[in-house]
């Protein structure tokens, strides 16, 4: 592994700690007394987003390579980074993690299931899709539980006074998020389409990024949650997994197309995610 292949997991890394420092386990307490809440954040996902997309994808007459693309997106479980995104925002931390966690968990059977009906809907195909669980556990393990643990003995051993750099951490995780998301951006080897057909993918991530956001916050307020726990169901609903759908399309599939959508999603929909955590961010700092 070359230093450059180090940059991103090690700086990922550094991000999930940034989350496990605001973390305590009174704040998994809190989440595990409120079953209802990640019940209905975790449905959510798994129903009304593919729901979602269907409707989108139908709606604006995308090809059907885009359209399958996009419903392996959605059937992908949240992003790792939704946690870090949640800090930012200073939403709700714990359930952040703990939506992240079981969707990861259940994305072993909802994916698959998901993916292949949207496979036989717009493509016709009747073909097995295949899960990298060995990937998506590595990074659960690397990247979610050991980075969380390390940051919340960090803070059980400097005591609660490290809260007082917490506004300091966050700016700092926001560099890093910027890096990541360059490194992302130079490293990667995806050919995306060009013209009117990008126009009108790029259209179309924004669009279910938004819905995305909406059915998030509609369901937050159907359970009369507070803002800091509609802001992180906004999150995780519309951070996707990007990485583990394009495995599932390339190295599942065995074909590049399917990723199209999310390689769109990320230049379009996941930096507005970031945006808006970090202006809501600054909102709450300044109040």
């Amino acid at each position: 592994m070359t230093y450059a292949d180090a940059i991103g997991p090690l700086t990922l890394f550094f991000l999930m700690t940034v989350v496990g420092i605001q973390l305590t386990l009174e704040d998994f307490r809190r989440v595990l007394g409120a079953p209802k809440t990640v019940l209905v954040g975790t449905l959510g996902q798994i129903l009304l987003l593919p729901l979602m997309t269907w409707a989108v994808v139908s709606s604006l007459r995308l090809s059907p390579e885009f359209s399958a693309g996009a419903v392996i997106l959605a059937a992908s479980p949240g992003a790792g980074m939704s946690n870090v995104m949640a800090a930012i925002a200073g939403a709700h931390v714990a359930l952040s993690v703990t939506l992240t966690a079981i969707s990861s968990i259940l994305a072993v059977v909802t994916l698959p299931a998901i993916t292949g009906l949207g496979m036989s809907v717009f493509l016709g195909d009747g073909v097995d899709v295949e899960v990298p669980v060995d990937r998506l556990m590595i990074q659960m393990l690397l990247f979610l539980l050991l980075p969380i643990l390390a940051g919340m003995l960090l803070r059980a051993r400097l005591g609660e006074g490290v809260q007082a750099a917490v506004p300091w951490i966050n700016r700092l995780a926001i560099v890093g998020i910027v890096a990541l998301s360059l490194f992302s951006g130079a490293t990667g080897d995806m050919e995306l389409p060009r013209g009117s057909a990008l126009a009108l993918a790029a259209f179309g991530a924004a669009l279910w990024t938004v819905l995305a956001m909406g059915i998030a916050w509609g369901l937050g307020t159907l359970l009369d949650l507070d803002a800091d726990d509609r802001f992180t169901f906004l999150v995780e609903f519309s951070a996707r997994n990007i990485a583990l759908a394009f495995i599932v399309a390339v190295s599942s599939l065995g074909r590049l197309e399917l990723g199209l959508f999310a390689g769109v999603y990320a230049l379009v929909g996941y930096p507005s995610v970031i945006a808006l955590s970090m202006l809501r961010g600054r909102w709450k700092r300044a109040r």
